[in-house]
């Protein structure tokens, strides 16, 4: 028989697309699954289309908790699941009807720690702006993390399947209060311990795109600096700590990538930043090496961005 697959659902405040969701997981072709969705303090009617959804069926668990965020969310998912892998879906996504099958079979073959599937708008096109596939050969995490931080792939967490026995052991968790980051975090921590990562070209995961109410659209942009400076200090503090060289290296990588996110996003947006409270400094020293040796046409973009923010910021 095959092993049973966790399916964790975050939900707050959804229920225009929740039904959406929950009947693309409930149509999977994979069915020893449980669902654990998570109610995270909803305060319109999500509760009561997830209850009429569901109650013929015995595999889905409802949680919960009061409002504390995202991360917390999945947290508390990954907590109560029991299956040997685990996976996410978001509200305002849906998957389809191999979803969970596909990354299995791929999983059960190479013996990977997690398996990363492809993904598409609900127009089933590559969302403009984002990295969706990523087809390597199996290897070891630490290996497949720097072809992705060397590519324009996205940090998503939501196309995978995670082994759980994996995630607990190396105590990998979704950090509480970031936003907009958390996905980024998360994936890098758990690919630098990763034994084996696996890849899957099928684009079996739908994301929805600029979603009116979702955090992506309403968040203003200094929050979203806010958010990339916190990444950006949990690395830095990573670092301190670290003693192997490749992962000191790997977390430098990642350093360089988020400053390319966070200089963008305070460029773009004329944003003030009070550098003496900050990590910007702290992290350009850190990545000096970095910028000197990418390609000429990158390194000119990136440090045109940093005289600008220095020029601005005394």
């Amino acid at each position: 028989m095959n092993p049973l697959i966790s399916i964790i659902v975050p939900t707050y405040n959804i229920e225009k697309y929740i039904r959406t969701c929950i009947e693309s997981i409930l149509a999977q072709t994979y069915r020893n699954v449980e669902v654990i969705i998570v109610n995270d303090g909803s305060t319109d009617q999500s509760l009561a289309v997830i209850s009429d959804l569901i109650c013929s069926h015995h595999n889905v668990k409802v949680i919960n908790q009061k409002n504390q965020g995202l991360s917390v969310a999945r947290n508390t998912g990954i907590d109560v699941a029991t299956g040997k892998y685990i996976t996410f879906v978001d509200t305002d996504d849906k998957i389809m009807p191999d979803f969970v099958s596909s990354l299995y079979q791929i999983a059960d073959k190479t013996g990977a720690d997690i398996v990363r599937g492809s993904f598409r708008d609900f127009n089933g096109n590559i969302p403009k702006g984002w990295g969706a596939d990523f087809n390597v050969p199996t290897n070891c995490g630490t290996i497949v993390l720097d072809q992705f931080l060397s590519s324009n792939i996205s940090f998503v967490v939501w196309s995978s399947i995670y082994r759980l026995d994996f995630i607990n052991s190396n105590h990998i968790r979704f950090t509480p209060g970031m936003i907009l980051t958390e996905d980024r975090d998360f994936t890098i921590r758990a690919y630098m311990l990763a034994k084996l990562v696996a890849t899957s070209p099928e684009p079996n995961y739908a994301y929805r795109i600029n979603r009116p109410e979702s955090i992506l659209t309403t968040i203003n942009a200094q929050k979203k600096s806010l958010a990339e400076e916190k990444l950006i200090s949990q690395f830095i503090s990573m670092l301190k700590h670290e003693e192997s060289d490749v992962l000191c290296s790997l977390i430098l990588k990642s350093i360089y990538k988020f400053m390319g996110d966070w200089t963008s996003v305070i460029v773009r947006n004329n944003l003030s930043l009070d550098r003496t409270n900050s990590c910007f400094d702290t992290a350009l020293t850190l990545i000096k090496e970095i910028i000197n040796s990418r390609p000429l046409k990158e390194k000119i973009k990136f440090l045109t961005k940093v005289i600008i923010i220095k020029a601005k910021n005394h």
